[in-house]
């Protein structure tokens, strides 16, 4: 029994040894699927060892390339290592005080035995159980920090794809506004246009306005005008007309004074031839002749006399139109100067040249009404 027990304790012993001496590394580079807790488990340390000797602020979050320093001497190590180790050796000398036991009393206690087995099986099942159980804990654990990666990756490419969105958002509403703001600056000048097309309009109009209102003016001047015109001619033909009356009468009288004398002369003449017959027949001829050429005198002054009074009254000063003068002759005949003695010459020159004498322009004025 006691060489059991030794050899118990040497195997104790030597599976204290052997945990204390385990596989490690300083620094450990992450590979693809490498979790805090799989490292901590490799290493025999643990996940808060392995945390606070990197500074990780999540144990979950470990990226691939990423260097790890592991430690291998720590305390806490150490204090978990223990335990582990007192309870394998603990085990282990139960299993080997039962083995002697069973070897000593195998006859007597071998219903016990295989009672102890079962139980040994059972505890064995057990920690199996825990040791799945405790596996299933550390997948379970792994699958949440890769949800949980998964869900902050997510979260990431969420916040990612709002931000792009917003900022698609934003650039649509400016290229909206900045659409907006052209169309409403092109409004804005076919207002601009239109107000100025219009106002164009409206002064051509305002124009047409104003000469039509300007022609009108004009028309009721030209009528007015004509109006006056044609009173102040038919004034002018009334006062020429009476005029004319007053000149026949006058010329009538003249000629009847003319005959008047012209016969108490032709009688004093004959008294005279009859008186001095005997007197030179020269004398006699030059005498008629005399007489022959005051009668011609006296009708032409009669006939001029008589147009003088039809067309002006006598007035030199008289004008109707282009008409001037006491003879009515027109401007262009009188060259500017329109005196008396100038009325008078140009009045003579006209008769003579167009009429002969005065005699004619007065025939032709009765019947035409105009020399």
């Amino acid at each position: 029994m006691k060489l059991n027990k030794v050899l118990v304790s040497a195997a104790a012993l030597s599976g204290i040894a052997a945990a204390g001496t385990a596989a490690n590394a300083d620094t450990v580079s992450v590979k693809a699927g490498d979790t805090v807790s799989e490292l901590a488990q490799k290493f025999n340390t643990t996940v808060e060892a392995i945390q606070k000797a990197n500074n990780l602020k999540n144990v979950n979050f470990i990226t691939v390339g990423e260097q790890l320093n592991i430690p291998t001497n720590d305390n806490t190590q150490q204090q978990v290592q223990q335990p582990q180790a007192n309870a394998a050796q603990v085990q282990q000398e139960q299993a080997a005080q039962q083995a002697a036991i069973a070897q000593q009393q195998a006859a007597q206690r071998q219903a016990q035995l295989a009672a102890q087995q079962k139980a040994a099986q059972a505890q064995a099942a057990l920690q199996a159980q825990q040791a799945a159980q405790a596996a299933a804990a550390q997948k379970q654990a792994e699958e949440q920090a890769a949800q949980q990666a998964a869900a902050q990756k997510a979260q990431q490419e969420a916040a990612a794809a709002q931000a792009a969105k917003e900022q698609q958002e934003k650039a649509e509403q400016a290229a909206q506004a900045q659409a907006a703001a052209q169309k409403q600056a092109e409004e804005q000048a076919a207002a601009k246009k239109a107000q100025e097309e219009a106002q164009q309009q409206a002064a051509v109009a305002q124009a047409a306005k104003e000469q039509q209102e300007k022609d009108a003016q004009q028309a009721q001047q030209a009528a007015a005008q004509k109006q006056a015109e044609e009173a102040a001619a038919k004034k002018a033909q009334e006062a020429k007309e009476a005029a004319a009356a007053q000149a026949a009468a006058n010329a009538k009288a003249a000629q009847q004074r003319a005959a008047q004398q012209a016969q108490a002369q032709q009688q004093q003449q004959k008294q005279q031839v009859a008186q001095q017959n005997t007197q030179q027949q020269a004398a006699n001829n030059n005498q008629q002749s005399n007489n022959n050429n005051n009668n011609s005198n006296s009708s032409e002054s009669a006939a001029k006399a008589w147009i003088v009074a039809h067309e002006s009254g006598g007035n030199y000063n008289a004008r109707n139109g282009q008409y001037i003068g006491a003879y009515q002759l027109s401007a262009s005949y009188l060259h500017g100067d329109y005196s008396q003695a100038n009325q008078d010459r140009v009045a003579n020159q006209y008769v003579a040249s167009r009429y002969g004498n005065w005699v004619n322009a007065q025939k032709h004025w009765e019947q035409c009404g105009w020399y």
